[in-house]
């Protein structure tokens, strides 16, 4: 048994090494393409986007390992089936749940490893990602800056430009102001614009141009001013020295709990937000243990598809894990709607998934 053990420890860790290069290779092109366009169309520092994309790189981590043992188990019992080395197996007395366990036991490894990386490291990067946007966008905001495009980057206004010359210079700029509580509509127009660093503080200067306010009241009267020269402040980045506020993503499962209690303590259990947080808290424990419920399906659809190609293989686990992540964004759906509990919306991908692997196992472990 340990040599059939390690014979099968061998081939599994090359074949998931493999498709766990593999996979993180698609899904980092994949990603390159944003950062591509920034270089490329929008004229963004070379080293500034390349440190946005690999604060962003970690958190495919656990996107890429759970796929990469579902590739593993698929590839390697896609082999030992099609070389009839399975029946052999069988034919010396080992039964399929000691093959599974090897599988198992490797998988329970890595899902503590996850674990680690989803509560301490994964969010970590989150948050330096999300921190160096923000100041990306604030050096660079010209390069958020489509002609012809509606932006609400900037809190309660949005912002439309016709043109864009020499990178900071602005053609033709409209700048609504949405307010729910005044009765008054304001526009800003102007025929040029440039943005313009006060230290923390981002400001537009315009030139040539008039601001409107309308009432919506009865009277329905209209304000105008002219101008030859106007600064106004951009609501875009908080004098906070640069720190951010931290979202759930960015937050630790201690920092997870600390703040669901610290809202239910303050009567606010019910609102989004305290649901958000206890739906990424159970998303974060979970989550690890999808390579456990990738192995038993892979282990049980290997039984019940054989003497295959590859490609089939390949094609089977990319289909396993989008139905894993299906049941997920449904799970979250029902979640929001408050349909089912937190809990159940974020651990139902791994039951169901499981259930599966289960019954093609024990359906087939019988025969052939």
């Amino acid at each position: 048994m340990k040599i059939l053990r390690n014979y099968i420890l061998k081939d599994f860790v090359s074949v998931s090494l493999f498709s766990f290069l593999l996979t993180a290779m698609v899904m980092l092109m994949g990603n390159m393409v944003p950062i591509t366009d920034m270089i490329i169309r929008k004229g963004v520092n070379f080293f500034d986007a390349m440190k946005i994309f690999l604060f962003h790189a970690p958190v495919l981590l656990k996107y890429i390992i759970p796929i990469s043992f579902l590739f593993g188990v698929l590839l390697v019992m896609g082999r030992l089936i099609a070389d009839n080395e399975l029946t052999a197996i069988r034919v010396a007395g080992i039964s399929l749940m000691k093959i599974l366990n090897i599988f198992l036991i490797v998988g329970f490894i890595f899902s503590l490893l996850l674990f680690i990386l989803n509560d301490k490291v994964i969010p970590d990067f989150h948050y330096r990602y999300q921190k160096g946007k923000k100041t990306f966008i604030f050096k660079n905001i010209s390069s958020l800056i489509e002609p012809g495009v509606f932006l609400e980057n900037f809190e309660k206004y949005v912002l439309y430009v016709s043109d864009k010359y020499d990178e900071n210079k602005l053609k033709n700029v409209f700048i609504y102001e949405l307010s729910e509580t005044s009765d008054t509509n304001k526009v800003i127009f102007a025929k040029r614009g440039e943005f313009i660093r006060d230290g923390d503080i981002l400001k537009i200067k315009l030139e040539d141009g008039f601001r409107d306010e309308a009432s919506t009241s009865k009277g329905k009267e209209l304000y105008r001013l002219n101008f030859k020269v106007f600064f106004m402040d951009i609501p875009i980045h908080k004098k906070e020295k640069g720190k951010i506020r931290k979202k759930p993503t960015d937050m630790s499962i201690k920092e997870l709990k600390e703040k669901i209690i610290y809202l239910k303590n303050l009567g606010l259990d019910s609102p989004y937000e305290p649901l958000e947080l206890r739906r990424e808290l159970h998303e974060r424990i979970s989550l690890p243990f999808s390579i456990i419920v990738f192995i038993i399906l892979g282990f049980g659809v290997s039984l019940l598809v054989k003497h295959r190609e590859r490609s089939v293989n390949l094609l089977l686990a990319i289909l396993g894990f989008g139905l894993y992540y299906l049941l997920w964004f449904l799970g979250t759906v029902l979640i929001e709607h408050e349909y089912i509990a937190t809990w159940l919306g974020m651990w139902m991908p791994n039951f169901i998934i499981a259930a599966i692997g289960f019954y093609l196992f024990f359906r087939h472990a019988n025969t052939g």
